[in-house]
Formats: C-alpha cells, sequence, structure tokens
C-alpha cells in the first residue's frame, strides 16, 4: 500500500539527506587523502555513495517484494532515502570496499578502518531521514566507543597482531548486537558472530 509523504516530512528528507551526502563526499576526501591517491580518493567517494544509495534501494524492494510492482522503474529511485534498507546499502557498499581493495592491491581491513567513520556518518544520514532515533543513538555511542578505542587497543595483550580492523570489526559488532535488540531481531546476531571470529583470526595474526 502506498503511503503519502507529507510535505513537511518530505522536505525534510531531502534537505538532511543532501546535506548529509555533501558531508560524506567531503569527509571522503578529508580521511582518505593522506593514504591514498587524490584521483582515487575521489573515484571511491562518488562510487561508494552511489554504489549505498543504490543497494539501499534494492534491498528495500527485495524486503517489501512487490511495493514497486505497478512501476519496476521505481526499483531506481534510490535518491528517495525514505524508501531505503539501510543494513541492505551497508552490504552493497562493503562488497564494493572488498572490490577495490581487491583491485587495487589494498589490505581491505585497512581500508575499512579507514573509512568506519564515513560508513558510520552515512548509516546515521539514512537513519535520520527516516526519524529512527535509536539507531541513530548506537552509531553516536559506538563512534564514541571507537574514538575511545582508537589510541588503545594496539596495547591489548590479547591483540597480538595490533592490526588496522579492531576497530571496523568491534563497531559491527556493538552495531549488529545494538540491532538486535532495538527490533527484538536475533538474525543481527549471526553478523556479529561473524565479525567477532574475524577479530579473533585478526588479532591472532603476526604484524606484518
Amino acid at each position: 500500500m502506498w503511503v503519502q509523504v507529507p510535505p513537511s516530512a518530505l522536505m525534510w528528507q531531502i534537505l538532511v539527506g543532501t546535506v548529509g551526502l555533501l558531508v560524506y563526499l567531503y569527509l571522503t576526501w578529508r580521511v582518505l587523502r593522506n593514504n591514498y591517491k587524490e584521483e582515487d580518493v575521489a573515484a571511491f567517494g562518488w562510487i561508494s555513495l552511489l554504489t549505498y544509495l543504490l543497494g539501499s534501494r534494492l534491498a528495500y524492494g527485495f524486503v517489501y517484494w512487490g511495493v514497486w510492482a505497478e512501476n519496476p522503474i521505481k526499483w531506481l529511485e534510490f535518491w528517495k532515502m525514505g524508501e531505503s534498507n539501510v543494513i541492505g546499502g551497508y552490504l552493497f557498499w562493503i562488497s564494493m570496499v572488498w572490490l577495490v581493495a581487491t583491485d587495487r592491491g589494498w589490505k581491505f581491513f585497512s581500508l575499512a578502518e579507514d573509512n568506519l567513520w564515513l560508513l558510520l556518518w552515512l548509516n546515521g544520514v539514512y537513519f535520520t531521514v527516516s526519524e529512527k532515533w535509536l539507531p541513530v543513538l548506537l552509531l553516536f555511542l559506538v563512534a564514541l566507543i571507537s574514538r575511545w578505542l582508537k589510541g588503545r587497543y594496539r596495547s591489548f595483550v590479547w591483540y597480538k597482531s595490533g592490526r588496522k580492523g579492531f576497530l571496523y570489526l568491534t563497531a559491527n559488532i556493538i552495531i549488529f548486537l545494538g540491532m538486535s535488540l532495538i527490533y527484538s531481531n536475533i538474525y543481527y546476531i549471526i553478523p556479529a558472530l561473524i565479525c567477532g571470529v574475524e577479530l579473533g583470526i585478526l588479532g591472532g595474526e603476526r604484524n606484518s
């Protein structure tokens, strides 16, 4: 069933979405420019953003199958951020990061961790547009925890390798466990467990 979005809500979505996505592109350049070539950073910013937008839109269509049966073109209307699935967008986004890292010969976890703050911001924009405040609060808490851990995790005795990836995987664990509580969905625990196992493996590797 199609629900008409009030003009005020639509303006809110457009304003927050536009500003949020522009800030994402700026942060991509600001965060990655010191470790990667400028042309690679610019391309990554746009490609990652479009991947997230389209991925979240497609995921929404699959979750609510048939919602756009009368007009299949709506599958591609990725700018309608109020009709999107954040988890789907994230999965498309991280798959794209893996492909880019593989193609460029970069370390995946290093690239993923460098983009952690960007990903938190992008997810936060989507949840804000959808007016889902508990997930926004969760992401804010994860950002604070990640900030605190950033200069400390390499000194953890059990994390012998000290390699990048700790912040990214830990943030994912907290987010998925938090989402399982917010939405009372135990399936979110599965990716949290996967990240936990990967964190243990990564921490036990020799630092290179």
